[in-house]
């Protein structure tokens, strides 16, 4: 961080880009800033760490979380996600899936951008909101549990702690 002071990015964004809210992980923060990142896992567009980011900046959660969030969707995933997209876009488009031949996964997405794209961006959205409306509970009670763990732990240590 002290390497961005004084730098055009600084200048451009303020102080707030300094503000610990946006780097130190807390409950609430932590898991916005996951559930941003979610969101932006399932928008299949280039830079989606950088859009995360910033979105992340601008709402003032954690943008670590939101930044690594986006990996959700990664070279092994992609292939089930734009499916899962495209599914989700014929139901709500109420229309058939198409047979496609090709078993190859790749090979399988090339056709269905080429040939279906409509229910695939139909589907994008919706997605996206599903699965960020699940990360942000499912973020708050998987750091309560820990939380807990922690603190019993803790109270396990200390003298007297039985």
């Amino acid at each position: 961080m002290k390497n961005i002071r004084g730098t055009w990015l600084h200048r451009r964004l303020g102080e707030r880009l300094f503000l610990p809210e946006l780097w130190h992980p807390t409950r609430q923060r932590f898991a916005a800033g996951l559930a941003v990142g979610a969101f932006f896992a399932m928008i299949l567009v280039p830079f989606q760490m950088l859009a995360a980011g910033i979105c992340a900046y601008f709402m003032r959660v954690n943008i670590p979380a939101a930044i690594a969030a986006t990996w959700i969707s990664n070279p092994l995933t992609s292939p089930f996600c734009i499916y899962a997209q495209y599914r989700l876009g014929c139901f709500l488009l109420g229309q058939g899936p198409m047979i496609l031949p090709s078993h190859n996964p790749f090979a399988m997405l090339k056709e269905l951008w080429e040939h279906a794209p409509v229910p695939f961006l139909v589907g994008t959205i919706p997605s996206a909101v599903i699965l960020a409306l699940i990360v942000y509970p499912l973020t708050l009670l998987i750091w309560d549990v820990l939380t807990a763990r922690i603190n019993a732990r803790r109270k396990l240590r200390e003298p007297g702690g039985l």
